[in-house]
């Protein structure tokens, strides 16, 4: 049985005065996929930025409740909120290389934690292109221009430049709804891989995706998670109504 790496305990969220997320109770056990699915402005993607507090930077946001990540609060007063980014990282929408190398993107993070020995660092980037499935396609010109890959490299660019601050969560935010199949299953391929080394929270509007890649799944309506399980038996056997009505296209 796997532990548990992540857990929200009756988490609420405001923004302003209108609640988004509503006593959000869950468990996400370590070196698992947890996909979470829902049709837009349900709350997935607003949970989720929650687990590394990226709602911090949001005006007017405020929660109650706990979200815990290794059995500690990461809202509480002791929690470095940089360093927990660099323990949580994440992976956004849209694949958002930064306008300099290949290696330097993913040198990018060891070098603000203050590392600066050119082996390490020739080391990591290795090590991360090969682990995002990079380093077969761009390992022989690491002096490219990121902008120049395609959509797909740029999105497993932005994976390796996560992995190289070595962290123990990733968040993906609908990594592939910007991406072609080819790049998609690509993505998949490689969230499969990563899970025996990390623990994974997906974002995804695909349900055949969320099938595809994850071990467990919650279902988000309005601001509330309406059911938590096994992805076999949320997809085949759900026990709400509104979860097989969202499965089976009947709304969302």
């Amino acid at each position: 049985m796997s532990e548990i790496e992540i857990e929200s305990r009756n988490l609420d969220l405001w923004y302003g005065s209108a609640q988004a997320l509503k006593n959000i109770t869950m468990a996400m056990p370590e070196k698992k996929v947890t996909a979470i699915i829902g049709p837009s402005g349900c709350g997935k993607s607003t949970f989720l930025r929650c687990i590394n507090r990226m709602n911090d930077l949001v005006k007017d946001c405020r929660i109650t409740g706990e979200l815990l990540f290794e059995g500690t609060d990461v809202y509480g007063n002791s929690v470095d909120a940089v360093e927990l980014r660099k323990k949580i990282g994440m992976v956004f929408q849209k694949p958002n290389p930064f306008p300099m190398s290949i290696y330097d993107n993913v040198a990018y993070g060891p070098r603000v934690h203050g590392l600066r020995n050119r082996e390490e660092l020739d080391r990591i980037v290795e090590e991360s292109l090969k682990a995002s499935a990079l380093w077969n396609e761009v390992g022989d010109i690491p002096d490219r221009s990121a902008i120049d890959l395609s959509g797909g490299q740029q999105q497993r660019l932005c994976i390796a430049r996560t992995l190289a601050v070595k962290p123990k969560v990733i968040l993906f935010d609908e990594p592939c709804s910007a991406l072609d199949p080819i790049s998609t299953a690509k993505i998949e391929d490689l969230i499969n891989t990563l899970k025996h080394d990390y623990t994974i929270v997906i974002v995804t509007h695909n349900m055949q995706q969320a099938a595809r890649v994850s071990d467990h799944t919650a279902f988000f309506l309005l601001g509330e998670l309406i059911e938590f399980g096994k992805t076999k038996q949320i997809f085949e056997l759900p026990e709400k109504k509104s979860t097989e009505d969202y499965i089976t296209g009947r709304f969302g």
